[in-house]
This record gives C-alpha cells, sequence and structure tokens, in this order.
C-alpha cells in the first residue's frame, strides 16, 4: 500500500483514471469497482472517494478525460481541413468543409472502434443530483458539438442560429447511432461498411438543408 502523502492530490487522480481506462481496454465497466481502482494503485477505496466524492465521480472523470481526447482527435481533422482551405478558392473550400464533415466523422468512428468501452462510458453514465456534471464536462461537450456547428455554418451561412444548434445535433446524433449500432455489431447492413453508412447519412443530410456539394465544385 502506498504511504501517505507518497504522491499529490493530482497525481492519484491520474493513475486512478489511467487505472479504469488500463481495465476498460480488456474488461467491461461492470467488473470494475471503486476496490478493485484503489488497490491497482495502492490506495484505500476512502482516498478515492475523498478525491472523487464516489464511484460515480471517477467515472465521471475519466468520461471526462476520454472526452478530452475526443475532442482533441476531431479538432486536429477540423485544423487540417481549415488550413487546407484558407489556400484554396471558395467553391473549393465549401468542397472541403463537406470533407471535413466527413473526416470528423471518420475521426469518430476510429476512436470508438480503438476504445469501444472508454467510449460507451460517455454515454452510458448520468449524473445524479449530487454528482452532478462538472463545468469542464460540460465545456467539453459544448466544444465536441461546436466543432460541427463551426462546419455547417461555413457551408450553410444563410441557416439561422436555431436551425444551426438543432441540424448539428441531429447530424451527428446520426452519426453516433450509426456508430453505436456498428459497434454492437447490429447495423444490419450485409456488404454496406461503417464509413459507407456515415458518408451517405452526412450527404443527406446535408442535401435536405440545402446544401449541393456538386453545384460548388463545377
Amino acid at each position: 500500500m502506498a504511504r501517505r502523502k507518497e504522491h499529490t492530490h493530482d497525481e492519484i487522480r491520474a493513475m486512478a483514471t489511467a487505472a479504469v481506462l488500463r481495465h476498460l481496454e480488456v474488461e467491461p465497466l461492470d467488473s470494475l469497482s471503486l476496490r478493485k481502482v484503489a488497490a491497482a494503485i495502492g490506495y484505500v477505496p476512502s482516498t478515492l472517494v475523498n478525491l472523487f466524492g464516489s464511484y460515480q465521480g471517477l467515472l465521471l472523470a475519466v468520461a471526462e478525460q476520454t472526452l478530452d481526447e475526443l475532442y482533441k482527435r476531431l479538432a486536429a481533422k477540423a485544423q487540417a481541413f481549415q488550413d487546407y482551405a484558407s489556400q484554396e478558392q471558395a467553391a473549393q473550400s465549401q468542397a472541403s468543409e463537406s470533407s471535413q464533415l466527413e473526416a470528423m466523422a471518420g475521426a469518430y468512428q476510429q476512436f470508438a472502434f480503438a476504445q469501444p468501452r472508454a467510449f460507451q462510458l460517455i454515454f452510458e453514465l448520468k449524473a445524479t443530483e449530487e454528482q452532478g456534471l462538472s463545468d469542464h464536462h460540460a465545456q467539453l461537450i459544448a466544444q465536441l458539438f461546436g466543432l460541427i456547428e463551426s462546419c455547417l455554418a461555413r457551408l450553410l451561412p444563410e441557416l439561422p442560429a436555431e436551425q444551426l444548434l438543432l441540424a448539428s445535433r441531429a447530424l451527428w446524433g446520426g452519426v453516433h447511432g450509426l456508430v453505436s449500432l456498428a459497434l454492437d455489431d447490429k447495423l444490419f447492413a450485409p456488404g454496406i461498411g461503417i464509413e459507407q453508412a456515415i458518408s451517405h447519412h452526412l450527404a443527406v443530410q446535408l442535401k435536405g438543408l440545402g446544401y449541393h456539394k456538386e453545384a460548388l465544385c463545377c
């Protein structure tokens, strides 16, 4: 057992969240407990309760860390396309915004397939009245959707703010749904890959919103 004050609070928090993520790489969440996490890092459960408030608090912290990594991956894709678009003419730039959405959706899918249990943890957890979402957690969610909203705003500059908000949630909700179904092997579409399904979904949604890529690419 680790000696008292051998690690700082931040170090213990990092050790605990890393232990949960290591477990999720090979085992389901329901085989984990606060006691197991504490034992894995050489501390007693009460230490983790003092730092996270509860086991639920620890899992929410893990979800935050996973959201942060997911956001950074999508943001990197978005930045790469913005750098490209800044060097292109208007029509080509708008066309690249459509490709940017596909790239971010692809990164989302790849992350989910690489870390399925950590990915699912983000959406399975529910904040309790005692343990609400932290400001940082809410900010990460807003940042993630902000990437989608910004891309749609450049594609469809005349779309009102309210419709932009709704469109971003509906569009990405479909991406998430397809990814989640594919993770559970429940897409039930023989011969159709998840990438193809996502691409089709984005194309249909964008066309419904008034975007026509072929017109921009002429």
